[in-house]
């Protein structure tokens, strides 16, 4: 007890490596008890959830009907790559026994689930069970699996990253209070970003189209779980809130949109003013204004150089040699727009084309290119000045 007093107690009682937290160069945590692991183990099974529930499009019911070896690796259908694939069950509008469906996923969805089978085998064994969301306490009274108690043990995930953080809460309030998470959110965000591509920093970083593209590729639970549907659905009230701020700033701001699409939309847009009465001082139906937008909405495909108001029957990039019979919608990655009278251009796509520029004016600088090279840069650069210089006007005075 003296010697307690006077050097105080061990901190843990497990010796075990700790990472360095990358902004401070210290152990990120104190180091590991039995306590302390336990809850460790709690906040990784979290994450695990997170991450599944995120990145897969899967409802939790779905999820938690994932049984030990759900996940398996095979070929695409070209042979080429390999897809992550989840055998689970769906409930969506079926009887109470389900129907077993199939995920494509991506690779931290089947590093999660790795994760999650290891944390859980001993629960699994004793308790006689297959399921991977297994309680991880084995106490008394606590049911086997997670079913309803995901809710807190996500919530009790935002609290733990919370108190982690050095600078405020990680995950930001709203309205002064915590955010509360619910399963249903993760499938939601998700649809709305692979919707709403290609623009927002998140989207970027995370490569949802990656996970798209893995998702949609025929696999077996697209159609019983319904995922593409709320794609679509977040995909059309997508496309209307990008037709709304076109309207906003080219009506309210006064920054018109450019490119050879955009005569067209001042005038539409200038009809649709005249007839809300959207003058200054003039509060006008938000509703009533998405309702007289919306024959817009349904035709604009959002590109990371231009937007497309799609017409089939205009479309340049379904013009070219070899483009595939479809003409439900444009193929964007041949959009010509500064030439196709579908396309316009706005602020937001101002970013990849002064990049191109730059890059342009970097290989001029290049003195082994050849005369006519170096002209047809300078004439490719000078052209897409020209192009972008209406964006770079401001308002009106």
């Amino acid at each position: 007890m003296r010697a307690v007093e006077r050097l105080g107690p061990e901190i843990g009682g497990m010796d075990c490596h700790i990472s360095a937290d990358p902004d401070t160069g210290l152990p990120w945590r104190a180091r590991f008890d039995e306590r302390s692991l336990a809850e460790e183990e709690r906040m990784l099974q979290a994450a695990a959830y997170v991450v599944c529930a995120y990145l897969t499009g899967m409802r939790d019911s779905e999820l938690q009907a994932m049984r030990a070896g759900c996940h398996s690796v095979s070929k695409s259908a070209d042979g080429i790559v390999e897809r992550h694939r989840i055998k689970s069950v769906t409930y969506k509008a079926r009887d109470r026994s389900g129907e077993e469906a199939e995920w494509i996923t991506i690779a931290p969805v089947a590093r999660a689930i790795e994760i999650v089978e290891h944390l859980t085998a001993s629960q699994r064994k004793t308790r006689g069970a297959d399921t991977i969301w297994q309680t991880l306490s084995m106490a008394g009274g606590e049911h086997a699996e997670l079913r309803g108690n995901v809710i807190s043990l996500v919530n009790d995930l935002r609290d733990h990253l919370d108190r982690l953080a050095s600078d405020g809460p990680a995950i930001p309030p709203v309205e002064g209070r915590p955010w509360w998470f619910t399963p249903r959110q993760f499938r939601r965000t998700l649809a709305w970003y692979i919707a709403n591509r290609p623009f927002g920093t998140v989207a970027g970083k995370i490569q949802y189209k990656h996970a798209s593209i893995a998702m949609f590729e025929g696999y077996a639970g697209s159609l019983p779980s319904g995922f593409r549907r709320e794609v679509e659905q977040e995909r059309a009230l997508g496309q209307l809130d990008d037709v709304v701020e076109h309207y906003e700033e080219a009506i309210r701001r006064g920054l018109p949109p450019a490119g050879p699409a955009a005569a067209r939309l001042r005038s539409e847009f200038a009809r649709i003013r005249e007839e809300l009465g959207d003058f200054p001082g003039h509060i006008v139906d938000a509703q009533r204004l998405r309702a007289m937008l919306a024959h817009l909405g349904r035709t604009l495909h959002v590109g990371l150089l231009a937007d497309c108001f799609f017409d089939p029957d205009t479309a340049l990039c379904l013009d070219r040699e070899g483009a595939t019979p479809d003409r439900s919608a444009p193929a964007l990655s041949h959009c010509r727009p500064d030439r196709c009278p579908n396309a316009c251009v706005t602020r937001c796509h101002l970013a990849p084309w002064r990049m191109s520029i730059a890059q342009g004016d970097e290989m001029l600088r290049t003195k082994r290119l050849s005369s006519l090279q170096r002209q047809i840069i300078a004439d490719d650069n000078e052209r897409k000045r020209q192009f972008i210089a209406p964006l770079l006007e401001g308002p009106p005075e």
